[in-house]
């Protein structure tokens, strides 16, 4: 039965994983503590940047020529209405402040405005 423990494939398995990891995780250290997998990393991290710069001028272009906004426009157009809603926001506090009891006033003069009478009638059906 002990030697049947030792024969287990499982844990052979499990044994040649884990090893293996270790391994692999020693090997990734050692190669990435390394100058050139820096400099190289920075280089990669050159070239996206670059290349998403790049692709957004080249949508920015492409928008323009079909007359279509582009995303810094529609961000500049929410930072613009973000500012309008803050100053029309004050302008009602303000106004809110000087006339309180204008609201109510309004409202029980309009419920009392005179309608005029409804003289149109249902048609019948037959």
């Amino acid at each position: 039965m002990a030697q049947e423990a030792q024969t287990d494939p499982i844990e052979m398995w499990r044994d040649w994983v884990s090893n293996s990891e270790r391994q692999w995780n020693g090997f990734l250290n050692s190669a990435m503590s390394t100058d050139q997998y820096t400099q190289g990393m920075g280089q990669l991290m050159d070239v996206s940047l670059n290349m998403q710069k790049s692709m957004n001028e080249a949508m920015g272009r492409f928008l323009s020529a079909l007359n279509l906004p582009t995303r810094s426009d529609i961000l500049a157009l929410g930072e613009r209405l973000s500012m309008i809603e803050d100053h029309l926001g004050s302008i009602e506090a303000a106004i809110a402040a000087l006339a309180p009891a204008a609201p109510a006033k309004a409202s029980v003069a309009a419920a009392s405005v005179a309608r005029p009478p409804r003289t149109k009638q249902p048609t019948k059906v037959n």
